[in-house]
């Protein structure tokens, strides 16, 4: 079984003082290396879909696959439509949906969540204490279901399809950091950038790059306490 998890990086930020991609997470770390971290450690194959900031985004990840929305500031699905075209023409037998903004997710979730898909014909969603949250889980065959839906943004058009919650004790899956206060409270510093990635080690050195799609194992969870879930 092939999972491919699309990680939302295209929105435009206007909360945040940085776009979120770029935001320090845990470590050296953003918001986006860290979710990427999480999706490969369960075994999927991870792409970002980007669109304003895509440039810098780019330079910050560049062992990442990474996919332009052109249409990023139509709607939120037409980025999701972005992701979903990539993730099925590289063959996924399973998607996964998940906002950059929500780096707190734990790896054991994600891989609990693909031993529920099985040849469910429902999406699958994690929930913590009642409450709905991301990733959201499909077969191929509802994401292209999902792909041929009308409708702006992903919760609406959600709305519509079959979906089952799934209880997780993670909550990580409602943790959503996007605004400069929710930062600040959950990490006690105002959002700030990662660092730029290190050079490439010179061929002979022994040791392997650091692209995303090849990371090395790093925590298994964030320590922050929960944030609420929104819509952005």
């Amino acid at each position: 079984m092939k999972a491919v998890a699309i990680i939302l990086a295209a929105g435009e930020a206007r909360r945040m003082a940085h776009p979120k991609a770029l935001i320090l997470h845990e470590g050296d770390k953003s918001f986006l290396q860290s979710l990427a971290s999480t999706f490969v450690k369960a075994g999927c194959q991870v792409l970002g879909v980007v669109g304003k900031d895509a440039e810098a985004i780019r330079k910050q990840h560049p062992g990442m696959d990474l996919r332009e929305s052109e249409q990023w500031r139509d709607s939120q699905m037409a980025s999701v439509k972005t992701g979903l075209d990539a993730a099925l023409a590289e063959g996924a037998d399973v998607v996964v949906l998940h906002p950059v903004d929500m780096p707190s997710l734990r790896t054991n979730t994600v891989k609990s969540m693909l031993k529920l898909m099985g040849d469910a014909d429902e999406m699958l969603r994690p929930e913590f204490e009642g409450a709905p949250g991301w990733p959201v889980m499909m077969s191929r065959g509802m994401a292209e279901r999902l792909r041929a839906a009308d409708g702006e943004q992903l919760e609406a058009v959600l709305k519509g399809m079959r979906v089952r919650r799934v209880p997780m004790k993670d909550p990580g899956v409602l943790v959503n950091i996007n605004a400069p206060e929710t930062y600040e409270r959950l990490f006690g510093s105002a959002p700030t950038l990662a660092p730029p990635p290190a050079p490439p080690k010179r061929k002979g050195s022994g040791k392997r790059g650091s692209g995303l799609t090849t990371v090395s194992d790093v925590g298994e969870g964030s320590s922050a306490p929960m944030a609420a879930a929104s819509d952005e």
